[in-house]
């Protein structure tokens, strides 16, 4: 299952949403699951992140949700960012956010 996040950073927090992105890829990438974990940035627009996660399955992806990590990243997400948007593989549109809040709140 692919994962696709979208964050605009805040004002002036741009170095540090891409610096917590950062720190967080080591554990996400060790998250029983994760098959391949990246952070891209918008050549055109700087303030701008995309965090690209492949999941075995749906339930991996739930697990880290619901995990400390999860909240880690979902906290850094909510302070740091200004919009974000997710998708659950390419094919699936956008939604908010709230699609992973929800998601820890089913589980």
């Amino acid at each position: 299952m692919k994962l696709a996040i979208e964050m605009r950073a805040r004002p002036e927090k741009t170095q540090e949403l891409y610096q917590t992105l950062q720190a967080l890829l080591p554990a996400i990438r060790r998250a029983k699951g994760c098959q391949d974990c990246r952070v891209c940035r918008d050549v055109e627009d700087g303030d701008v992140f995309f965090l690209n996660i492949e999941w075995e399955r749906r339930a991996s992806l739930e697990h880290y949700v619901c995990s400390g990590n999860g909240s880690a990243l979902l906290g850094a997400i909510d302070l740091l960012s200004e919009t974000a948007r997710v998708r659950f593989c390419r094919v699936s549109p956008w939604e908010g956010i709230d699609g992973l809040t929800k998601m820890r709140k089913r589980v």
